[in-house]
């Protein structure tokens, strides 16, 4: 099964971001709760962890744009 990983929503407003920093590579392993990217919107920078234990697929690559909400990678858990 794959769990999608999203951007956190930090506004109301719509507003675009980057994709500053992934902290793991595509197709490692990674924990539930576990840091695996660094995403800024607006001067804000926002950790997003993994939201479940499994093999991490990336969607976007570092510098990517992105929206609040958008999916930015998959976990494909067992």
């Amino acid at each position: 099964m794959e769990i999608e990983v999203k951007v956190p929503i930090v506004s109301q407003e719509d507003k675009k971001g980057v994709v500053n920093q992934w902290y793991k590579k595509d197709g490692d392993v990674v924990e539930e709760g576990e840091e695996i990217a660094e995403v800024m919107i607006e001067k804000v920078t926002v950790i997003v962890k993994a939201p479940a234990s499994g093999k991490l697929k990336i969607l976007v690559p570092e510098n990517g744009e992105v929206s609040q909400g958008d999916v930015i990678a998959v976990v494909e858990t067992a």
